[in-house]
């Protein structure tokens, strides 16, 4: 006798059987993701960013202030890039989340594998954070949460396509810890965004 064969990389059906007291869970972590986690305190020994640009000291003259010392134009553009991310990684949770209330697998995993390829896609950035001295203490926790993210949606995704409960637990774990991770760094891109603009901006003159 043949078996038939899913098309595609989809779920194994056996999983949603086996995966089905997990999706309550799944649902707690992936709302952190769509709803953000602004509230969460910075980790203690983690130096916090200002969010204004520096502010000089005007002359004994009288004369106009200094410009603020320029930013790299890689990291300029990274921590733009980033900011942008931001919403998409929101985006990203809210459908894993209406996939877990739907108990829809394969869904679940598009969405996991969404979220893993963009996360892949943003690492390059990091190094442009952590070779600037004002962003290199949020280019180190990007640097923390982003892998975390990055292999539990992965995880999760081939969990799914194995059929393997287990791992698809694994992976939602994997995802909240790099979840919860990624809280303190949106707590401080939206003025670093702000600080790049203007510094686009000095580029720009």
């Amino acid at each position: 006798m043949i078996r038939a064969r899913v098309a595609g990389p989809g779920p194994r059906t056996a999983a949603l059987h086996r995966a089905a007291p997990i999706f309550a869970l799944l649902g707690l972590v992936v709302a952190l993701a769509a709803c953000g986690t602004a509230t969460a305190p910075t980790p203690s020994g983690t130096s916090s960013i200002s969010t204004q640009p520096p502010q000089a000291t005007p002359g004994g003259s009288g004369g106009p202030e200094p410009t603020p010392p320029r930013w790299p134009g890689t990291t300029v553009l990274a921590v733009i890039a980033l900011g942008a991310a931001d919403g998409e990684i929101q985006k990203a949770g809210a459908d894993l989340q209406k996939a877990a209330d739907d108990e829809d697998l394969k869904a679940m995993w598009g969405a996991a594998d969404g979220l893993a390829k963009m996360i892949d896609a943003l690492m390059p950035n990091l190094d442009r954070l952590t070779s600037y001295p004002l962003t290199k203490p949020v280019g180190e926790l990007y640097a923390k949460a982003f892998p975390e993210i990055s292999a539990g949606a992965k995880q999760l995704r081939d969990a799914i396509t194995a059929g393997d409960a287990a791992g698809i637990s694994a992976g939602y774990q994997q995802i909240a810890k790099g979840i919860t991770d990624y809280g303190p760094v949106r707590q401080q891109i939206a003025g670093l965004v702000e600080q790049a603009i203007v510094q686009q901006r000095l580029y720009l003159n």
